[in-house]
């Protein structure tokens, strides 16, 4: 398992009006894209977004998504804030 850093890159874009989270996320997950999956089904997202924005966390134009060789924590599934608090949908 891998441990992923996602940070934001252009909080102007909209999809960001619809995240509940806006901060920096760590995830845990074999893969890239995994990571972001795992990264905006914890990170909620407003059910009334318009028709086509999706969450920020799964947009490479918002945010980056850079592999963290050096973490052990969070555990598989789980995504945590910089405070070390676990996201939880």
């Amino acid at each position: 398992m891998n441990i992923y850093r996602l940070d934001p890159i252009d909080p102007g874009l909209p999809s960001w009006n619809y995240s509940i989270e806006k901060d920096t996320l760590w995830s845990s997950a074999p893969t890239p894209k995994e990571a972001r999956d795992l990264a905006a089904s914890k990170a909620g997202f407003a059910a009334d977004a318009p028709v086509g924005v999706i969450s920020p966390w799964l947009d490479e134009k918002a945010t980056s998504c850079v592999a963290e060789p050096t973490m052990t924590y969070p555990d598989p599934g789980e995504v945590i804030r910089e405070d070390g608090s676990s996201v939880n949908p």
